[in-house]
């Protein structure tokens, strides 16, 4: 048990220091007039607090915990009463509860909660454990927003800079993650990354073999955009069980590490069966822990352009066939509407192949459209638009 005055002092000791922060407005916004429980999810430090906490500042209406002070490891589920005091002596009207995952049951009190009238936000990041706990205990009662690194125009906007071949650069070079533009140290990605796999992963998971699932994580961010199967990797790292390979992939995706997209296929078994492809959720972060993916231009703009498509599309998946291959092939209600291909810069080795891969998919696949984005070229090539990365995105 938790005192009163404790969970007041930290509170005020937590708002004090985000008030020093620099903040930049998200391209999302949390609804705070909702009259669900409103869920921010995303990958450890990509701006959740921030973004919450941004959106009640104004009015000074919320009441804000951040779970992982270290002085709150003993709350517990009785202490929520005590937050609750807190909220009504202020006069606030919303609690806002940072990776409330940190606290057991504590899905018991967010339903309570909710049936009492209180309005919630919360934050959390892993998927899995916010999805089970809540499609559990709060089944119709919540509405979920995921949160990403910071996006191009989120970019633009932190640094004061103009769309340009440039600034697209720097982008490129750094990724999206807030603290990272803030501090630029060498070592934060890949203490992010041990973070990650440690506490949000091996800890909560009972995971003793923390060495394997870290060498399946380097292995991934080592090989974005290619193609991966269950039983190579099994072999390759010399992991027993292909289960346990898939258990660490799906963990690895629960922590927002990592996505993986099918190869698409009009039948699911097939989808299931074949080869998936893996991408990073920031490419820096990728490209400061991998072993060979670093100097890949191509396949860090291709995780790039993976992210924009991700923020606006459900269904994305990668086309092949016997002869050539297109990197996104974009599906809404069961119709393809788009296609994508990613080159870096398209010469005379490489036109016919990546020209054959997004037609032919074209022509089998009915689709609307077809674009390749490129580093900085742009023209229209047997009827294709090359554009360059930083105008389209």
């Amino acid at each position: 048990m938790i005192s009163k005055s404790i969970i007041a002092e930290i509170a005020r000791d937590q708002r004090e220091g985000f008030l020093k922060k620099r903040c930049i407005k998200r391209s999302i916004t949390v609804p705070v007039s909702s009259k669900r429980i409103v869920i921010v999810s995303g990958i450890r430090r990509c701006g959740k607090s921030t973004l919450v906490r941004q959106s009640f500042l104004g009015d000074d209406t919320a009441i804000y915990i951040n779970f992982e002070d270290p002085r709150l490891v003993s709350f517990e589920l009785s202490d929520f009463i005590r937050l609750e005091e807190l909220m009504q002596e202020g006069g606030k009207t919303h609690l806002l509860l940072d990776e409330v995952q940190n606290v057991d049951q504590w899905e018991v009190y967010a339903r309570s909660a909710h049936e009492k009238g209180i309005a919630l936000v919360i934050t959390g990041s892993n998927a899995s454990l916010l999805s089970r706990e809540l499609g559990t205990k709060l089944t119709g009662r919540y509405s979920q927003i995921e949160l990403f690194p910071f996006s191009f125009t989120e970019f633009l906007s932190y640094f004061e800079l103009k769309r340009s071949k440039e600034s697209f650069e720097k982008y490129f070079q750094m990724g999206g993650f807030p603290e990272y533009l803030e501090e630029n140290d060498y070592d934060y990605h890949r203490l992010l990354l041990r973070d990650i796999v440690t506490r949000d992963i091996a800890l909560r998971r009972h995971i003793t073999n923390e060495n394997q699932l870290m060498r399946l994580a380097v292995h991934l961010l080592s090989n974005i955009g290619k193609q991966f199967s269950y039983n190579k990797i099994s072999k390759l790292l010399e992991i027993k069980s292909v289960r346990t390979v898939i258990d660490y992939c799906d963990f690895l995706s629960e922590s927002y590490l990592m996505e993986y997209i099918p190869m698409y296929s009009t039948s699911i078994r097939k989808q299931i069966a074949n080869a998936k492809k893996a991408y990073s959720i920031d490419p820096a972060f990728a490209k400061a822990n991998s072993i060979s993916f670093s100097q890949d231009l191509g396949r860090r703009l291709e995780n790039f352009v993976y992210l924009k498509l991700r923020r606006d599309h459900k269904e994305i998946y990668y086309f092949k066939n016997q002869s050539s291959e297109c990197d996104f092939l974009l599906k809404e209600n069961e119709k393809v509407t788009g296609l994508v291909q990613v080159c870096w810069e398209l010469n005379n080795d490489n036109q016919q192949r990546e020209l054959s891969g997004i037609k032919n998919a074209l022509a089998e696949t009915n689709a609307e459209k077809g674009i390749i984005i490129t580093s900085n070229q742009e023209d229209i090539l047997d009827g294709i638009p090359l554009i360059p990365a930083w105008k389209w995105m």
